[in-house]
């Protein structure tokens, strides 16, 4: 890890950037005027930071409307269809629109009590929209 004062942080943020991604670095940026202090943690690093986060859906077929359910208790999101997998569409779906909205508001969210719900969300942000790797998260592939 290495620790950068705010202003040469500024300086050399391509760098550290490059550096956080290539060499896997750890930076630790911290303001002394304002006792703020943040982290530069690069891609590949943060996905192993959240690998093995996964979840466990739950299916429910409505039988009198015959509709498909599928509940992920670690997001708190549904999806819903005629077939499983129109369910399973909608629940991708429902799982990346959640955490666009998470990310635009996390106060709410953490105010809320959804903090439990951040490494899923961090999760859902590395796949980029990638739908197939969604379903394989959610446990639908």
């Amino acid at each position: 890890m290495l620790a950068l004062v705010l202003n040469e942080a500024k300086k050399h943020l391509a760098d550290v950037i490059k550096e956080s991604n290539k060499k896997m670095r750890l930076f630790f940026i911290k303001d002394e005027e304002n006792s703020l202090r943040s982290w530069i943690m690069g891609e590949q690093l943060m996905e192993m930071l959240f690998d093995g986060v996964s979840c466990c859906p739950e299916w429910e077929k409505e039988h009198q409307l015959g509709i498909w359910t599928v509940y992920v208790p670690e997001l708190d999101v549904w999806g819903k269809g005629e077939t499983e997998e129109e369910a399973a569409e909608d629940l991708v779906s429902a799982a990346f629109d959640y955490m666009e909205v998470f990310l635009g508001n996390v106060p709410f969210f953490l105010s809320a009590g959804r903090k439990k719900h951040l490494p899923y969300i961090f999760s859902v942000m590395l796949m980029h929209g990638n739908r197939d790797k969604m379903r394989e998260f959610l446990g639908l592939a």
